[in-house]
């Protein structure tokens, strides 16, 4: 039965990654003290993932796996409990911590996404998850969800970086709402990886992360990250380069003055990309 658990605020991104460039990531990022992989059974690298957590040689207990499988397309449960079933198959694992619903799935009705969310209801209180939730969804879809719920909805995951505007960001992805509901907010894409050039370096080494960062001697990269960390919001950035990999990870241990957090949390480039990993992931929310 799922129950309140620990989930680490860093973890090894893996999007876009095919199995063999996921395993050296996970790899490396687990020999630097890493403990948390995010995938997806969309992602098609969790045999990659599995293959680094097993050469590890960590006990099971001390990661944390997230994956996703993908939202509904009708109002059957059986494809939502094949894809739950193959991830662990994939990972080699008997369970995961946290397994999301990867969107809402735009292509099915509120029935279709109730009976998906029951369906991996049933298969956490088996044993196969120690806790469940969703990414991409927004307050109609939750509401959904917690006409029906017997669990808790414990994460939702969306973009969220500096420059799409913290209030509006937030507002956009109903980020108080969740927070009312109990629901933990998480960030992916938190350096705008989506982003096209020259964006997509903005949060790297950009004007106003790297002046941010100077005095600190961190890089423009860390302080993005920060940005997130420092709200409490989890985070997954992704590399395949050993350096970027230890220093993404070098979080903790000191503060960005709260001057320096207002000017990131109002800076309004890069902004949102829009890019998403499937094509469902974009809802009506107003539906």
């Amino acid at each position: 039965m799922p129950y309140t658990i620990r989930m680490p605020l860093i973890g090894s991104g893996t999007w876009l990654y095919n199995d063999s460039q996921a395993q050296f990531s996970v790899e490396t990022a687990f020999k630097l003290g890493y403990r948390h992989v995010d995938t997806a059974l969309t992602y098609h690298n969790q045999l990659g993932v599995g293959k680094a957590l097993q050469n590890s040689g960590l006990p099971r207990e001390e990661y944390f796996i997230t994956s996703k499988i993908p939202g509904a397309v009708n109002e059957s449960s059986v494809a939502t409990l094949d894809n739950l079933n193959e991830c662990l198959a994939l990972l080699n694992q008997s369970y995961v911590d946290l397994m999301l619903i990867h969107w809402p799935g735009k292509t099915t009705t509120k029935k279709g996404r109730q009976i998906q969310w029951l369906t991996l209801e049933k298969w956490a209180k088996a044993g196969k998850a120690k806790a469940i939730g969703i990414s991409h969804y927004c307050q109609t879809h939750v509401e959904e969800i917690l006409e029906v719920a017997t669990l808790p909805i414990a994460l939702n995951q969306n973009q969220y970086h500096v420059g799409m505007g913290q209030d509006d960001a937030a507002q956009l992805h109903d980020k108080k709402y969740m927070e009312s509901q109990g629901i933990v907010f998480m960030a992916y894409s938190t350096l705008c990886g989506p982003c096209a050039p020259p964006l997509n370096h903005e949060l790297i080494n950009g004007a106003l992360v790297e002046s941010i960062g100077k005095p600190l001697n961190k890089t423009g990269a860390q302080i993005a990250l920060k940005w997130a960390v420092q709200q409490g919001i989890p985070v997954i950035p992704k590399s395949s380069n050993p350096a970027h990999i230890r220093s993404n990870f070098d979080l903790f241990g000191w503060e960005i003055e709260n001057t320096d957090m207002a000017r990131l949390s109002s800076a309004v480039s890069p902004p949102e990309t829009g890019t998403t990993q499937n094509p469902d992931d974009a809802q009506d929310c107003q539906a």
